[in-house]
This record gives C-alpha cells, sequence and structure tokens, in this order.
C-alpha cells in the first residue's frame, strides 16, 4: 500500500491533484450551468402563480367567454385586452 502512495505522489501528473493541468478545467460549468437552471425554474413558477398575473388571466378569459357568448364584439375584446396587458 505505501508502495502505490509513494508511487502516485512519484507520478509528475499528480502534482496538481487528479487534473493533470492543474486545474478543474470547464466541467465546472456544468455544476454552474446547472444551479442557474434550477433556480429560474422555481422562480417561473413563483411569478407564474403570483396573485396578479393569476387575476389577469381569469379576467382575460372572462373576456374571451363573454365575446364567444357575443355580449361583446372584437373591437372591444381587443380594446380590453390592450387595456388588461397595459395596467398589469
Amino acid at each position: 500500500m505505501l508502495a502505490q502512495l509513494t508511487t502516485h505522489a512519484a507520478d509528475p501528473a499528480w502534482h496538481n491533484g487528479p487534473w493533470n493541468h492543474g486545474g478543474p478545467g470547464w466541467w465546472i460549468v456544468f455544476p454552474i450551468l446547472f444551479w442557474v437552471l434550477v433556480v429560474s425554474v422555481i422562480g417561473y413558477f413563483i411569478w407564474n402563480r403570483s396573485p396578479r398575473r393569476s387575476a389577469r388571466h381569469a379576467a382575460q378569459h372572462t373576456l374571451a367567454e363573454r365575446y364567444a357568448r357575443g355580449e361583446i364584439d372584437e373591437h372591444e375584446l381587443r380594446e380590453r385586452r390592450a387595456n388588461l396587458r397595459d395596467n398589469g
């Protein structure tokens, strides 16, 4: 066992650890990208579930139903949707 350790210690490839050229290289980018992706997905779901966004979605759904029933015309539908986007 001791002979194996001294052999590895004498090996010039191990002078900087298991990374032969003095650093971890490009693989270090992937864990960072993974965590950025995880945080982004969590942030998107939190943003998507916000009360303001849910209220806007419900209002647009109500407008679509009123348009389908013929209570409002296309011009009024577009005008009210634009108003919802501007105030949201």
